[in-house]
């Protein structure tokens, strides 16, 4: 056992595929490794405290919000026989919450990846991604494991659920802008949202899922073949699939519009939608300036550049 464990982890972005994915389309999702979250442990003596932002004090008395990272935590001290051990987790996030950035499923990769440092255990990709599931079913119901696979990962990621993980060959000459809508995003809300639309039998709820997964699957072929151009088309197009669905809002659609006349190739929401973030591509990093700065003036509450290259 160390007397203190560090693991880390980062966003994540969905490219294209957002609500398909739950139904067996494939999706693109990409690792941000700018903006980063790490965990430290260190041993202490009386018990085993968490410190966040959002809360301070005894482990297993954590508030319901964050019942997944106690329930993970207790999964891995049962474990390794180590249920009584003491130690302070400290969490340092740069990931906001609730924006469709893989905050959950960063913070529980990068608790596993430090117990299991603090414990001296290896740990293969296999169970990393297994123990993230603990968390991800309690926060997010029944998460397509999306967020886990490329908070997990230093690479692009080509996901179908129950498939196994794809890195993809990500040949690309653009820089990507997120931007952050300052609404919070609901993903069990907007997943079920979708759902109900299905089980109602609405044809357009159908082709739209339909759809999104023959745009993932073109789009693939555009990012192996350096075509950005093409691929912001596609991604557009994603866009309108997911208003269809109904999971933009007017805050989603007005940042779209600032982007797209300020030079993006394509802009769409990433994430499950009702809110979050939404990703516009750029040619090279100056547009993607310029991109950032007209979608800071019209509202967005933070933005990242992400250079493909």
């Amino acid at each position: 056992m160390e007397s203190q464990a560090i693991g880390k982890s980062h966003a994540k972005i969905i490219l294209m595929g957002e609500h398909s994915v739950v139904y067996n389309q494939p999706a693109i999702a990409l690792p941000i490794p700018k903006i980063e979250l790490k965990i430290t442990i260190n041993k202490n003596e009386n018990d085993q405290i968490l410190n966040s932002k959002y809360y301070v004090g005894p482990i297993q008395k954590v508030p319901n919000d964050l019942l997944g990272i106690r329930n993970l935590v207790n999964a891995i001290l049962k474990k390794f026989n180590q249920e009584n051990t003491c130690f302070n987790m400290t969490i340092n996030s740069n990931i906001p919450s609730e924006r469709g950035m893989g905050s959950s499923a960063a913070t529980s990769i990068a608790v596993i990846k430090a117990l299991y440092n603090y414990f001296n255990k290896k740990l293969s990709k296999a169970e990393l991604l297994r123990l993230s599931d603990v968390e991800e079913k309690i926060t997010h119901g029944n998460p397509s494991g999306l967020d886990s696979a490329t908070a997990g990962s230093d690479n692009p990621v080509w996901f179908v659920k129950d498939e196994p993980l794809k890195e993809l060959n990500f040949n690309l000459d653009a820089t990507l802008v997120i931007a952050d809508s300052g609404i919070k995003g609901r993903t069990d809300i907007a997943i079920n949202y979708v759902k109900q639309q299905l089980n109602e039998d609405n044809d357009n709820a159908k082709k739209s899922i339909s759809r999104i997964g023959k745009l993932v699957n073109q789009a693939r072929k555009d990012i192996e073949n350096n075509n950005p151009k093409e691929l912001g088309l596609l991604m557009s197009e994603n866009q309108k699939e997911l208003k269809n669905l109904k999971v933009s809002n007017s805050k989603i659609d007005e940042l779209v519009k600032i982007a797209n006349i300020n030079g993006s190739l394509g802009t769409k929401l990433t994430g499950s939608g009702l809110g979050g973030c939404i990703i516009a591509l750029a040619r090279n990093n100056y547009e993607a300036e310029n991109i950032a700065n007209a979608l800071n003036k019209a509202g967005a509450l933070d933005t990242w550049i992400q250079p493909f290259k």
